[in-house]
């Protein structure tokens, strides 16, 4: 009776070991009229995303509205964002709601900013 009880049990704690876990990923957004951004880092290899900061500030201090632009920072689920954790970071420009660019990986602060500057238009 205990035998029939326990083999139940155990396929359940195997199972749930089995399951894969979703890591943090940090995200930084910011929105203005119709479009938004997102910087999506990994929470362990934030030092990764230098280049992206960089080219976000810069981008930031050379628009005439600069106080209509908030960046905002959270924290959320890997599985959550849509992007493959291989590709973090991960900058995702939308408009609308729709994605437009994306700029992923290792890159200059130049060439974000560049993408940055042509794609955004507000």
């Amino acid at each position: 009776m205990i035998y029939r009880m326990m083999i139940p049990i155990m396929a359940i704690i195997l199972l749930a070991g089995c399951l894969p876990q979703s890591n943090s990923v940090e995200v930084l957004s910011a929105a203005e009229s119709d479009y938004e951004l997102f910087l999506y880092t990994k929470s362990s290899e934030k030092e990764h995303a230098d280049d992206y900061l960089n080219a976000l500030l810069d981008w930031k201090t050379s628009r005439n509205n600069v106080e209509n632009i908030q960046f905002t920072q959270s924290t959320t689920k890997s599985d959550e964002i849509g992007v493959s954790e291989d590709l973090l970071p991960t900058l995702v420009i939308k408009r609308e709601g729709r994605v437009v660019e994306s700029i992923s990986g290792k890159n200059s602060s130049d060439k974000i900013l560049t993408q940055l500057e042509n794609t955004l238009s507000f």
